[in-house]
């Protein structure tokens, strides 16, 4: 089996299961706060994580090193605060249009970070979620303060993509348990003068309807805490333009949900939707495919115990 068979199924899933949130997240936010539904969520995931977590040598580990504390506030802190204070501030086509540039700025960032080239497959994957993921968000679009705070948390995520990356290999690095309930922890704890924030303007609001509380707990228990871990892992071992492709499936997938919920169909949106799934397709096969072992043949020198002639041995050899 591909050494990158695994993170792609683990990136698969962890990308499934937070196109759910689109949804969830509206309900919970109909009568609650943003505040308040990001600390309930990563407050709950770390509360499911914590008691496995807190067992493995290397939680103890994670949790005093920096390179956590960083991770913490990129991908969690930064992202999730700066996304949803700028949703109070511009329209969420606009939203959805800034996050398609996610993949491409992945891309970026690892290349200038960790000098990582893009294949050519995974160029293409790359182009076709971002144009996939921009015609989902096609309608209401506008250039705002909301629209940069958005694209500040893009950033803030791409960094938070390939600094997982940059540190596979480690001993630390391999435990994505104990890295994911890290870095929730220390992001959970840095969003809290957000949350205080809110208390003391008067506007932090816990959902009042049951479908309300049941999201929160939801995106707590079932999506985040193992999304985060399966994105750690598959993170640490794919190349991070593969991780951002990735990320374009979750509009994509999560308009889809919202069908299902009663969402009226855009055509538009749904041919948006398919190219975006394509794109990550392409990108992620293409690793897997890659990464499949080739044999090739090997002449060894005369050698007299095998009748005085030559021999051909396989050799495994393994894309780098």
């Amino acid at each position: 089996m591909s050494a990158r068979v695994l993170p792609a199924a683990a990136i698969g899933a962890a990308v499934a299961l937070w196109s759910v949130t689109y949804v969830l997240s509206g309900w919970a936010l109909e009568t609650g706060s943003a505040a308040v539904l990001s600390v309930g969520r990563f407050g709950l995931a770390l509360v499911v994580l914590l008691p496995f977590a807190a067992r493995r040598p290397g939680f103890a580990a994670a949790m005093r090193s920096p390179r956590t504390i960083v991770l913490g506030l990129l991908g969690v802190t930064l992202y999730y605060a700066l996304a949803n204070i700028g949703l109070l501030f511009t329209t969420a086509g606009t939203a959805a249009l800034v996050a398609s540039f996610m993949p491409a700025m992945t891309a970026i960032v690892a290349l200038i970070v960790l000098r990582e080239r893009i294949s050519g497959r995974t160029g293409i994957g790359l182009g076709l979620a971002t144009i996939g993921v921009a015609l989902i968000s096609t309608a209401g679009v506008q250039v705002d303060v909301g629209a940069i705070l958005n694209l500040l948390a893009v950033v803030a995520y791409a960094l938070y993509t390939v600094l997982l990356r940059r540190e596979d290999g480690s001993a630390l690095g391999r435990d994505a348990l104990s890295l994911a309930t890290a870095t929730i922890a220390w992001g959970t704890i840095l969003m809290l003068p957000w949350l205080g924030g809110e208390i003391l303007t008067g506007t932090a609001a816990i959902p009042s309807d049951p479908r309300g509380i049941l999201s929160i707990l939801a995106e707590g228990v079932v999506i985040t805490a193992p999304a985060l871990v399966l994105f750690s892992y598959a993170a640490q071992r794919l190349p991070a333009a593969v991780s951002g492709v990735a990320f374009a499936a979750v509009p994509a997938l999560g308009y889809g949900f919202a069908l299902l919920v009663g969402e009226p169909f855009d055509p538009l949106k749904a041919i948006g939707g398919g190219v975006a799934l394509v794109g990550v397709l392409i990108a992620t096969l293409s690793q897997t495919e890659e990464d499949l072992p080739r044999r090739r043949f090997r002449a060894t020198p005369f050698d007299a115990r095998v009748g005085g002639s030559q021999r051909a041995i396989p050799v495994e050899e393994t894309n780098p």
